[in-house]
């Protein structure tokens, strides 16, 4: 099973994503992905984290990275998706089991 949340900002994308992790790993059923987080400095966001659901964690996109690649305002770590987001992306891609 895949799950993929959408929606408009703010209307609790990502809470609903790391409580349904929760529940099913209290149930005993393998879960494997990530969330993104925003992160802010003094009351304005900068830049956005990724944290997969067994804890690893790394900041993917911020103000004061260099680009290329740029989104907005924002420098993109790629090598950072690869290494902590991507082997999670690519178990959901081909795993049998819930993702």
């Amino acid at each position: 099973m895949r799950i993929l949340l959408e929606g408009l900002p703010g209307v609790g994308k990502t809470a609903v994503a790391t409580r349904l992790a929760d529940l099913l790993v209290e149930c005993r059923v393998d879960v494997s992905g990530f969330v993104r987080r925003e992160l802010r400095e003094r009351g304005q966001r900068v830049g956005f984290e990724i944290e997969t659901f067994d804890g690893s964690r790394a900041t993917l996109a911020h103000v004061n990275f260099d680009g290329p690649p740029r989104m907005g305002r924002y420098g993109v770590d790629i090598e950072a998706f690869e290494r902590v987001a991507f082997p999670h992306w690519r178990t959901c891609r081909g795993a049998a089991s819930s993702c």
